[in-house]
């Protein structure tokens, strides 16, 4: 939707517009003008949690046909799309052809006989017999036949809190994501690192989980101890330990993310940002580290930059594919983005949805906020289907805004939630292409995974949709990506040359041990090197800070 929007009415102006414009009902009627009726894809977490982003079970499109004398009326249910759906019906057009075939074809036949004699008086005559017969014979001939114009009506049910949970990952024995979390960088700022204090204070705002910083790259933070979390627990708060990562040492900081599960943290949650563009291989060892230490089955979520078509090079594919985070907390800092609370949303969803994983939106409590706005961040997150947010953060936060996360306002009289991701298509570069082309490979098309959309993936994309009975476009978009996400992403081993991770071209694919391995070697391709991200957020927010023990 962004992407149409910021055509037809120019980006700059799509980020300024102020809030209460209205353009939020204005976007989904662009769309439904300009693309006509597009199937979305709903993502409902199957443990509980997740909402719109969901859990990532494979989506399926469903269809039943009818014939009559009128024409064939298709069914189609998709996806189920926000908290009240859509119904569209299209009429294609009537088909004529002419065909080749016989007429039988009756004619007549007449014949003449002449009689000749003599008369009584022996005088000669002559008479003439007329007849007439019937004759069939069949001739060739043409004829116009017509189909039936086909009436197809798609309908996309309201979304359920509930769905399969994901297929690639391992499901978390229980879910810390649901509910109302508040984040905690410094426990000494933080209600004077009173525990006590922080307990009274969640109990009274509804906080049923806390999120507090266990390490900073290779640093442990004592702040986050085995005593800190039994004393929350006994108070029936739910722990979470999070850390903010560099890619330099990846592995230690998998050990130190480790370490406080071990210590008993609930889940743990990735702050991965600016640090970790193009860092494609340290993502993978980091990963990889953490779940040998951790298990598959243990909660772990990434809180990263929240809108990937800024960040080309950061490895959303690697923290939220196989075997990496089974949640996704993007930071939806609206106003520090400098944007509305609708569009921070609808924004966030286009692109995160497509790696299938549940989002749970991380909004933010600094600066000069409204009441409405936060009120509003809340809402959104109830209509897009998240079961649970979080809040950045705790010492930062005015007393009123505690007051404000309870709140939500009245139902909004016309707003547009968007559920249609984000397409790719020729020319395109990043993370999203990297995901596409790891699917298409898995389906059986040996194209590169380099992150850029050229002809040859082009083409792969053009047979794998007519491979699935779609319009064969060439672009990545929602019914392509939900046909992609039935195929398991072949498996992709990110190397480095030499000391520069960003410094190796890689211009074709090879499948290792030849067709006996299927274990994909790519470098980390050199437009990685060119790429300019663009940062909507203001700085690393949680990187650093001055860890201390917390006060008993």
């Amino acid at each position: 939707m962004r992407q149409v929007l910021a055509r037809l009415l120019g980006h700059e102006r799509l980020e300024k517009l102020p809030r209460g414009s209205g353009l939020a009902v204005l976007a989904g009627g662009v769309l439904a003008a300009a693309l006509g009726p597009a199937a979305a894809f709903a993502l409902a977490d199957g443990s509980g949690g997740g909402g719109l982003g969901g859990s990532s079970a494979p989506i399926t499109t469903t269809a039943t046909g009818t014939t009559g004398t009128t024409g064939t009326v298709l069914t189609v249910t998709t996806p189920c799309s926000g908290s009240l759906g859509s119904s569209t019906t299209t009429t294609g057009t009537v088909a004529t052809a002419t065909v080749p075939t016989t007429a039988t074809v009756t004619t007549t036949e007449t014949t003449t006989t002449i009689t000749t004699g003599t008369d009584t008086t022996g005088t000669p005559t002559t008479g003439t017999i007329t007849s007439t017969v019937p004759v069939t014979s069949t001739v060739p001939t043409t004829v116009t036949q017509t189909t039936p114009a086909t009436t197809t009506v798609t309908t996309t049910p309201a979304c359920t809190a509930t769905a399969p949970a994901p297929g690639l990952i391992a499901v978390p024995k229980s879910n810390p994501f649901r509910g109302r979390a508040m984040w905690i960088w410094e426990m000494h700022f933080t209600d004077g690192g009173s525990v006590a204090a922080i307990i009274a204070q969640a109990k009274r705002y509804g906080i049923n989980a806390v999120y507090v910083k266990s390490s900073d790259g290779t640093s442990w933070w004592p702040q986050f101890s085995r005593g800190l979390v039994t004393e929350l627990h006994q108070a029936g708060l739910k722990v979470c330990a999070w850390q903010y990562v560099y890619g330099l040492r990846p592995s230690v900081e998998a050990n130190l993310g480790y370490q406080a599960a071990r210590d008993g943290a609930d889940c743990l949650v990735i702050d991965a940002e600016s640090q970790y563009q193009a860092r494609y291989p340290a993502a993978q060892t980091y990963i990889a580290r953490l779940r040998k230490l951790v298990g598959q089955r243990y909660p772990v979520g990434l809180a990263g930059f929240p809108y990937v078509d800024y960040h080309l090079s950061f490895p959303y594919s690697v923290f939220l594919g196989p075997g990496g985070a089974q949640y996704n907390l993007p930071q939806m800092y609206w106003a520090d983005i400098g944007t509305t609370v609708p569009f921070v949303y609808a924004h966030t969803y286009e692109d995160n949805e497509i790696y299938r994983r549940p989002i749970y939106p991380l909004g933010q409590l600094w600066g000069p906020l409204s009441a409405g706005s936060i009120e509003q961040f809340g809402l959104y997150a109830k209509e897009y289907g998240a079961t649970g947010l979080s809040w950045w953060d705790w010492q930062s936060a005015p007393l009123k805004y505690f007051s404000d996360i309870t709140k939500l306002p009245p139902q909004l009289v016309s707003y547009s939630i968007n559920r249609t991701p984000a397409s790719v298509f020729r020319g395109n570069a990043g993370d999203l292409v990297i995901w596409a082309q790891e699917h298409l490979y898995g389906a059986g098309f040996h194209i590169a995974v380099d992150g850029q959309f050229g002809p040859k993936t082009e083409s792969a994309v053009r047979s794998f949709q007519r491979r699935h009975n779609l319009a064969a476009t060439g672009v990545v978009n929602g019914l392509t990506w939900d046909a992609l996400d039935k195929i398991t992403p072949v498996t992709v081993r990110w190397t480095t040359r030499g000391r520069q991770t960003v410094a190796v071209i890689a211009r074709q694919s090879r499948v290792a041990g030849g067709a006996e391995q299927t274990t994909l070697v790519e470098s980390v391709p050199a437009w990685m090197k060119r790429a300019h991200s663009r940062n909507e957020l203001h700085g690393d927010v949680g990187a650093g800070g001055a860890p201390r023990n917390a006060k008993r």
